[in-house]
Protein backbone atom coordinates (compact mmCIF):
# COMPACT_ATOMS: atom_id res chain seq x y z
CA UNK A 1 0.00 0.00 0.00
CA UNK A 2 1.45 3.03 -0.86
CA UNK A 3 2.20 6.00 1.62
CA UNK A 4 -0.37 8.36 -0.35
CA UNK A 5 -2.99 5.60 0.27
CA UNK A 6 -2.65 5.20 3.59
CA UNK A 7 -2.46 9.33 4.23
CA UNK A 8 -5.83 9.36 2.64
CA UNK A 9 -7.25 6.24 4.20
CA UNK A 10 -5.85 8.31 8.00
CA UNK A 11 -7.42 11.62 7.24
CA UNK A 12 -10.79 9.43 6.01
CA UNK A 13 -10.60 7.48 9.24
CA UNK A 14 -10.22 10.69 11.49
CA UNK A 15 -12.45 13.39 9.28
CA UNK A 16 -14.94 11.32 7.50
CA UNK A 17 -18.28 10.34 8.23
CA UNK A 18 -19.18 7.78 10.67
CA UNK A 19 -20.57 5.39 7.77
CA UNK A 20 -17.51 6.24 5.82
CA UNK A 21 -15.50 4.99 8.51
CA UNK A 22 -17.59 1.50 9.20
CA UNK A 23 -17.08 0.96 5.74
CA UNK A 24 -13.35 1.34 5.80
CA UNK A 25 -12.68 -0.17 8.45
CA UNK A 26 -14.74 -3.35 7.33
CA UNK A 27 -13.29 -3.46 3.91
CA UNK A 28 -9.97 -3.71 5.55
CA UNK A 29 -10.85 -6.13 8.08
CA UNK A 30 -11.76 -8.32 5.01
CA UNK A 31 -8.46 -7.53 3.25
CA UNK A 32 -6.68 -8.76 6.19
CA UNK A 33 -8.75 -12.01 6.69
CA UNK A 34 -8.19 -12.85 3.43
CA UNK A 35 -4.93 -12.68 4.12
CA UNK A 36 -4.80 -14.26 6.39
CA UNK A 37 -6.44 -17.61 5.10
CA UNK A 38 -4.10 -17.38 2.33
CA UNK A 39 -0.74 -17.34 5.03
CA UNK A 40 -2.26 -20.38 6.81
CA UNK A 41 -2.44 -22.34 3.67
CA UNK A 42 0.82 -21.47 2.60
CA UNK A 43 1.85 -22.62 6.22
CA UNK A 44 0.27 -25.94 5.78
CA UNK A 45 1.68 -26.30 2.51
CA UNK A 46 5.48 -25.23 4.56
CA UNK A 47 4.66 -27.62 7.43
CA UNK A 48 4.31 -30.82 4.92
CA UNK A 49 7.87 -30.32 3.44
CA UNK A 50 9.27 -29.29 6.65
CA UNK A 51 7.81 -32.74 7.74
CA UNK A 52 9.46 -35.04 5.28
CA UNK A 53 12.64 -33.65 5.95
CA UNK A 54 12.21 -34.15 9.39
CA UNK A 55 11.59 -37.43 8.44
CA UNK A 56 14.59 -38.17 6.17
CA UNK A 57 17.06 -35.93 8.22
CA UNK A 58 15.86 -37.67 11.69
CA UNK A 59 16.06 -34.50 13.14
CA UNK A 60 13.27 -31.78 14.21
CA UNK A 61 13.24 -28.52 11.60
CA UNK A 62 14.25 -26.12 14.70
CA UNK A 63 17.04 -28.17 15.57
CA UNK A 64 18.23 -28.17 12.38
CA UNK A 65 17.69 -24.39 11.95
CA UNK A 66 20.32 -23.53 15.05
CA UNK A 67 22.61 -25.96 14.26
CA UNK A 68 22.56 -24.88 10.29
CA UNK A 69 22.73 -21.28 11.47
CA UNK A 70 25.81 -21.93 13.62
CA UNK A 71 27.63 -23.58 10.46
CA UNK A 72 27.06 -26.83 11.93
CA UNK A 73 25.87 -28.70 9.25
CA UNK A 74 27.45 -28.28 6.27
CA UNK A 75 26.14 -26.65 2.70
CA UNK A 76 24.32 -29.97 1.38
CA UNK A 77 21.62 -29.13 -1.32
CA UNK A 78 18.92 -30.61 1.05
CA UNK A 79 19.89 -28.45 3.95
CA UNK A 80 19.90 -25.47 1.89
CA UNK A 81 16.37 -26.48 1.03
CA UNK A 82 15.96 -27.82 3.74
CA UNK A 83 16.63 -23.79 5.87
CA UNK A 84 14.77 -21.96 3.13
CA UNK A 85 11.71 -23.60 3.85
CA UNK A 86 11.97 -23.49 8.05
CA UNK A 87 13.26 -19.29 7.15
CA UNK A 88 9.95 -18.97 5.34
CA UNK A 89 8.04 -20.97 8.04
CA UNK A 90 9.38 -18.73 10.77
CA UNK A 91 8.48 -15.38 8.84
CA UNK A 92 4.78 -16.84 7.93
CA UNK A 93 4.57 -17.54 11.05
CA UNK A 94 5.78 -13.76 12.29
CA UNK A 95 2.91 -12.51 9.57
CA UNK A 96 0.44 -14.86 11.13
CA UNK A 97 1.06 -13.57 14.46
CA UNK A 98 0.58 -9.80 13.33
CA UNK A 99 -2.17 -10.00 11.04
CA UNK A 100 -3.99 -12.44 14.04
CA UNK A 101 -3.69 -9.37 16.36
CA UNK A 102 -4.98 -6.76 13.76
CA UNK A 103 -7.98 -9.24 12.88
CA UNK A 104 -8.82 -10.00 16.54
CA UNK A 105 -8.38 -6.54 17.99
Amino acid sequence: MSAEIVKVLDYQLSHGLEFEKKYIDSTINKIFKVELSMVKHEIKKIETKLSEFENYYKMSSDTFYKKFNDGKMGDDRGYIKWFAYKDTYNKLMERLMEIEKIVHA
